[in-house]
């Protein structure tokens, strides 16, 4: 079973949960700081789950119609807690902003990053808002346990801002940390790119 399956038994681990419940949790605000899955994903495997004999339907009344929330079987209990004693793999980073940083190149305007720092920086501040209300918002369920992750991510929000701060300096002032270039890559590419251009004018 994939990491990612076993979020769901976490999040059935709270409370017994319905399909919309168990998409509430993978889609709130703060969400991508821990995983990432799609909607459409989350009923197949709950059905798989059941046909597993991990988890089991609950009906339920709520103001006279019926919900159907999900519970772990003793089995659903066990494959939980292996994976919670198995040592999690390192995080896989998908950055946007990284990959163009480490890519980016004289000849585009640096206030174009700098733009692009800005907005990172307005995103980066509401998640931390979002985060540090989080364990006092009256209606979500966060184990002591759970506010160490928490910590965990409200640091690394921190530093992300103390970064973007340093990088938005650095490229206003153009005092950008020294590189190293072995090759004369910087040259090169620079020089590709401009025949490129200068030939598709040509045309």
């Amino acid at each position: 079973m994939l990491a990612i399956e076993h979020s769901i038994l976490a999040i059935l681990s709270f409370y017994p949960s319905t399909g919309y419940d168990i998409k509430s949790e993978f889609e709130h605000k703060a969400a991508g700081l821990y995983w990432g899955m799609s909607y459409g994903s989350i009923y197949p495997k709950l059905k798989k789950f059941e046909e597993e004999g991990f988890i089991y339907p609950i009906e339920q009344d709520e103001e006279g119609r019926k919900k159907k929330l999900y519970e772990l079987t003793p089995k659903g209990w066990e494959e939980f807690e292996d994976w919670l004693r198995l040592p999690p793999s390192y995080p896989n980073i998908r950055d946007e902003l990284l990959m163009k940083m480490s890519t980016w190149h004289e000849d585009i305007e640096s206030s174009i990053l700098i733009s692009h720092l800005l907005k990172r920086k307005e995103t980066t501040e509401d998640l931390l808002e979002f985060v540090k209300g989080w364990p006092q918002n009256g209606v979500s369920y966060i184990s002591n346990f759970g506010m160490l992750a928490i910590r965990q991510t409200e640091i690394q929000l921190e530093a992300e801002l103390m970064w973007i701060e340093e990088s938005i300096n650095a490229l206003e002032k153009n005092q950008l940390p020294k590189g190293q270039d072995p090759n004369g890559n910087t040259e090169k590419l620079l020089e590709r790119r401009r025949k490129a251009i200068q030939e598709e004018k040509g045309k």
